[in-house]
């Protein structure tokens, strides 16, 4: 089961982020824990440039999805919006792969289980953490830093 395995733990500084980030978001970050591992996993490896890349792709994929649920299927350019928002997804699962495949083995399987199945759970809280993380990246456009 997924909500048996420890808690994350994070720096002071990151957790005072997403706080902030919360703020500035007007939200309440479902998946807090799993940003700040993301973050200071990122971080502690000298992996910042792939987190950049993740906020970066999950803007993209966010939008791109929002855009392609407004045009609806029939609508013009839909099929190319479709083809950039599945290779967004692949992008940005294969960048989060790489920040968290050094993580302790049960938060590994606790990221597997939670965000990389084959199944609508684990797509629809892939999302969920994708709109999330494009908050960073609006963050970082307002030219705040992250820790």
């Amino acid at each position: 089961m997924i909500g048996s395995f420890r808690k994350m733990t994070m720096r002071q500084e990151t957790g005072q982020f997403l706080k902030e980030l919360e703020a500035y978001a007007k939200i309440t970050l479902r998946f807090k824990e799993e940003i700040g591992l993301l973050l200071d996993q990122s971080r502690e490896t000298g992996k910042m440039q792939v987190f950049e890349d993740v906020v970066f792709f999950s803007k993209f994929v966010s939008k791109s999805h929002e855009l392609m649920k407004r045009i609806g299927p029939d609508g013009e350019g839909y099929d190319k919006l479709s083809a950039e928002f599945q290779s967004g997804i692949e992008k940005t699962t294969s960048l989060l792969k790489t920040i968290v495949k050094e993580v302790p083995e049960d938060m590994k399987i606790r990221f597997t289980g939670r965000f990389f199945g084959m199944d609508p759970d684990s797509f629809a809280s892939l999302m969920a953490l994708v709109r999330e993380l494009s908050w960073v990246k609006n963050w970082m456009l307002d030219g705040r830093k992250v820790p």
